[in-house]
């Protein structure tokens, strides 16, 4: 079968610049046959003298050839679609991806772009007309092929590697891979017991025993102990030592504890110490989501540790019942959790507690009576009677068709307003009635719902400060400050007097 084959490359003269793809797979820059600048070169040999170029490198990623999700890739999708490219050129056809479903579609949004393609390696080669798209399919399928025979002897080496009982993936903490005097691995890889690293590895799984994870990530921060990357231990960092378990028993693992083999490595903890930590870590752990009525923290957003950092609330299961507390986040922090039930039970105890004395609000309400018993209030209360007549006759004149709707309307509201300006005559009944509601507060707090306690908390308290398990100050509201200000845990109310709060 003859193909459709030119003597001169197929030029596209569109709106926009010729796109260079450049895809590596190998990291090693000494591939010159596949480096980034070899690859640039060959396909700026394709274009004519003074062509505007744009080039999309997508070497170094995570994703392979036969995944869409690489950002060059998706760069370049959108460059074709926008309908701005001239052209797009690469190295080889197996460089844009290893992925026949990915190629055939990239090969028809060209086609609806009218967007020609230029291989280097295939110079001159027309991917149009049935021949073309005939060439284009095998070199697609060939380019899966060869990917899907490398992800199969690679599989085949890794599981040789573990039925072998050689450990796969990164050195785990504790290990490194054994390398010859030039600094090469040896292979077939062996690991080796770092002795400093051994050491931590087996206080966590001591400390793992009594302590979940975000704590034992605090004490080895509190004592110093480093890190192999040098940052502050972490709840992550503890939790890969755990996953890491099997393995530091001595045993290789395949697909997260799908299949065991004995290592060749040697093992940092034993048999033993392995099952009593997981043990206790599975004590602590709720199977499914946890329930969300053990979830409400009173002091939501409000609590702030010494160092200044806002305080999180969380929850741990111990011995089957779940504890609540309010944790720093800082991973510099010294400051140890604060249990949520206690430091609740204070900062409510301290609003329980801003209610006047006996004395000081039987005095506040004589001072009312008194001043309701003035000359100008008795005249207020004859005005007050002959407004509410008037609204009675006012109702009647509507009734009998004296008023229209909008005369009885406006005049009914103006009486209202009138009523309103008026001094208030049943002030002492409302005093008594605020009175009952403060007395009875300490009761209402203790009979209210979680939600109803997070609401007040947030009408009279701005910030509580603790340090070290300790309730050590607590900023209150500007309403509130007057009655709450003086107070601090452990001290004697002080009452705020003056003239504007006798």
């Amino acid at each position: 079968m003859a193909l459709a084959v030119s003597c001169e490359p197929s030029v596209h003269v569109g709106v926009g610049p010729y796109l260079i793809y450049v895809r590596r797979s190998y990291k090693e820059s000494t591939a010159a046959d596949l480096s980034d600048e070899q690859q640039e070169a060959a396909c700026r040999a394709l274009l004519p003298p003074g062509a505007s170029v744009r080039v999309i490198s997508d070497s170094g990623g995570h994703n392979s050839g036969y995944s869409a999700a690489r950002d060059g890739y998706q760069a370049l999708l959108a460059a074709v679609a926008s309908g701005e490219t001239a052209g797009i050129v690469v190295y080889d056809l197996s460089r844009l991806a290893r992925n026949a479903r990915l190629m055939l579609e990239l090969r028809d949004l060209l086609e609806r772009q009218q967007v020609p393609l230029l291989v280097a390696n295939l110079p001159g080669a027309r991917f149009d007309g049935a021949t073309g798209r005939y060439l284009y399919g095998q070199l697609c399928l060939a380019a899966q092929l060869q990917r899907d025979l490398d992800s199969e002897r690679m599989s085949g080496i890794q599981r040789r590697l573990f039925e072998d009982g050689r450990h796969r993936g990164h050195d785990p903490l504790g290990y490194r891979s054994l390398r010859d005097e030039a600094g090469n691995l040896v292979h077939p890889r062996q690991l080796v017991v770092v002795p400093a690293e051994a050491a931590i590895v087996r206080r966590v799984w001591q400390l793992l025993v009594e302590h979940p994870y975000a704590e034992v990530a605090e004490i080895l921060n509190r004592e110093g102990v480093p890190h192999r990357t040098r940052r502050p231990w972490s709840r992550e960092a503890i939790r890969d030592i755990v996953r890491r378990g099997r393995v530091y028993t001595g045993l290789v693992v395949e697909h997260r504890g799908h299949d065991e083999r004995p290592g060749r490595h040697e093992p940092i903890i034993s048999e033993a110490e392995y099952r009593r930590a997981m043990a206790a870590i599975h004590a602590r752990t709720y199977v499914g989501n946890k329930p969300r009525p053990f979830r409400a923290y009173a002091l939501r957003g409000l609590v702030y540790c010494a160092c200044g950092a806002r305080m999180r609330g969380e929850a741990h299961l111990q011995r089957g019942t779940e504890i609540r507390y309010y944790r720093c986040p800082s991973l510099g922090c010294r400051a140890r959790r604060v249990p949520a039930e206690r430091v609740e039970t204070e900062v409510l105890a301290e609003i329980a507690q801003g209610v006047l004395p006996d004395a000081v609000i039987d005095a506040a309400r004589t001072e009312l009576r008194r001043r309701l018993e003035t000359p100008e209030l008795a005249l207020a209360g004859r005005q007050r009677q002959r407004l509410l007549t008037r609204l009675q006759q006012l109702q009647k004149q509507h009734a009998w068709g004296d008023l229209t709707d909008a005369q009885y309307q406006a005049e009914r509201d103006a009486t209202r307003s009138a009523l309103d300006a008026l001094p208030d005559e049943n002030r002492v009944m409302t005093f008594d009635a605020y009175r009952a509601k403060l007395l009875a507060l300490p009761e209402a707090i203790e009979q209210a719902s979680p939600t109803r306690r997070e609401e007040l908390c947030r009408m009279v308290i701005e910030r509580i400060v603790v340090n070290d398990r300790e309730l050590e100050a607590i900023e209150w509201t500007p309403p509130a400050r007057p009655f709450f200000a003086r107070l601090s845990p452990g001290r004697q109310r002080e009452w705020p007097q003056g003239d504007s709060n006798p």
